[in-house]
């Protein structure tokens, strides 16, 4: 009795690690591309900046890049938003910009 005690024991923590790591791997390429283009974005801009242009969005343009960009503030101002193009496979920035 204390034999299968053990087994079933042992059984459950292994499936709870199991479960636990495929939540941690969920992350979706879109959720890659923008946190690895926003990273950038407040590097290079600002914080501030960056986060007056929540919500991002990212469409995917071929397999392995994902194009992101910022959306107005609002009320709207005058100037544009950030731009990106990342590599979601590489986790790096290949291009970059801020409109105007």
């Amino acid at each position: 009795m204390k034999y299968y005690t053990f087994i079933l024991l042992a059984s459950l923590c292994c499936c709870e690690q199991r479960i636990s790591n495929k939540k941690e791997n969920n992350i979706t390429d879109k959720e890659i591309a923008i946190s690895v283009a926003e990273e950038k974005w407040k590097e290079v801009y600002g914080k501030s900046a960056v986060n007056k242009q929540k919500p991002f969005v990212a469409e995917k343009k071929n397999d392995s890049i994902w194009i992101v960009h910022g959306n107005f503030p609002k009320p709207p101002v005058i100037g544009g938003v950030a731009y990106a193009e990342v590599n979601v496979k590489t986790k790096k920035v290949i291009k970059y910009t801020h409109g105007e």
